[in-house]
């Protein structure tokens, strides 16, 4: 049994407190560290995929393709590069070589047919 004076009363009447209770109209969200209200008003990125040329041991060429969410082409191409030089991205491609010189494709994500 409870014998706290908070547990006896209502859960109406009872007193919130810290980051439980933010009135929007008393106390504006001012900073970014504020709470999580203040990511909502965050611009929202959108997927690209980027397809980065290599080659493999063999000489054989093919392409990895990553799915980069960003807020430009550039921003996407530039995380995809960073991507792809870890150690993860090697294994995934049989230590093929990424080709920086040949063109790497941006393009906006779109839903597959079968989707």
């Amino acid at each position: 049994m409870y014998t706290s004076a908070a547990f006896a009363q209502p859960v109406e009447s009872a007193e919130a407190s810290g980051p439980l209770r933010a009135d929007p109209v008393t106390s504006p969200v001012t900073s970014p560290a504020a709470g999580p209200v203040a990511s909502w008003s965050r611009r929202i990125s959108s997927p690209w995929y980027v397809t980065v040329p290599v080659v493999l041991p063999d000489g054989r060429t093919g392409t990895q393709t990553f799915v980069e969410w960003a807020d430009s082409r550039g921003q996407a191409r530039e995380e995809a590069i960073r991507k792809a030089a870890t150690p993860d991205a090697l294994r995934h491609r049989r230590n093929a070589v990424i080709v920086l010189a040949d063109r790497v494709t941006v393009e906006p994500w779109r839903r597959p047919a079968w989707w």
